[in-house]
């Protein structure tokens, strides 16, 4: 299935799996801040096919997996969750950035960049 995956994607998935305990918590954070004010609307996260979306999930799972425990231990029911969550929705914005207005890629995908991750131009 890592064929129906876009390299832009994939390279995006393993910077953030990468990203140190405290990083995903402040994106972790400021989604939760955003959400609630409004400023970050879940709808406009763009949905893939079934077997695009299987092949996403997969890849994200596997990232964060050698570091599940680590994340499970520093916030148990939330921390391990979050990060593939918040990974699986910016890379489903990332592959499908073309569907997007600048200012909803800029919503979906502005969490990651200060933290070092590059997302690609829109």
């Amino acid at each position: 299935m890592s064929h129906l995956l876009p390299p832009e994607v994939a390279a995006f998935v393993a910077d953030a799996a990468r990203l140190p305990l405290a990083a995903l918590q402040d994106i972790r954070h400021a989604t939760a801040v955003a959400v609630s004010s409004g400023a970050y609307d879940l709808k406009a996260v763009p949905k893939l096919d079934a077997a695009r979306f299987s092949a996403l999930d997969k890849l994200v799972r596997d990232a964060f997996l050698p570091r599940a425990e680590e994340l499970r231990t520093s916030r148990p029911g939330g921390a391990l969750s979050s990060a593939i969550g918040r990974t699986t929705m910016t890379a489903q914005a990332v592959w499908k950035r073309d569907r997007l207005t600048p200012e909803q890629y800029a919503m979906l995908t502005d969490a990651f960049p200060p933290h070092g991750v590059t997302v690609p131009p829109r």
